[in-house]
């Protein structure tokens, strides 16, 4: 039986999420000009080291390929990203993060600051931060196997 804090952790924390990724959406649109899904698949493959097979990138963004393809050929017109055929597979494609992809994650980034800064940071104390990523960090280990995010451009 759940605890109605329970239930309301639950509750505020899908709740959270669409706002945020709505603000998010809002904000990358304009500073910009990506979507945050398209932005999100470039921070994806910059997580990884730059690159990434289609499967695994559709895993980690917990999207469908189709959506991933439609993310990535956009990607690509703006010389982000490219794919190409898998070395070890004929069948599997691989995504890269390009030069100027990079290069765009480090010219967002003070735009992406902003916004997070103002959504997540300005209203929360710092040892709240803390916890609050200390727990959504569990819940990532426990829901998709591994924690994400936190790496900064370079």
């Amino acid at each position: 039986m759940l605890t109605a804090t329970e239930l309301a952790l639950f509750e505020r924390l899908i709740d959270v999420g669409k706002l945020l990724e709505k603000r998010a959406d809002r904000a990358t649109r304009r500073t910009i000009g990506l979507k945050y899904s398209q932005y999100e698949v470039l921070i994806r493959l910059r997580n990884a080291g730059g690159e990434l097979r289609m499967s695994d990138l559709t895993s980690r963004l917990v999207s469908s390929p189709s959506g991933l393809s439609y993310h990535l050929a956009q990607l690509e017109k703006a010389g982000f990203a490219e794919r190409f055929t898998a070395a070890d597979d004929e069948r599997g494609v691989v995504a890269r993060l390009t030069p100027r992809g990079r290069e765009f994650i480090v010219e967002a980034h003070e735009a992406q600051t902003e916004m997070i800064t103002n959504a997540v940071v300005t209203p929360l104390d710092e040892a709240t931060i803390d916890g609050v990523a200390r727990a959504l960090g569990a819940l990532q280990v426990h829901l998709r196997g591994e924690a994400t995010g936190g790496q900064l451009p370079s």
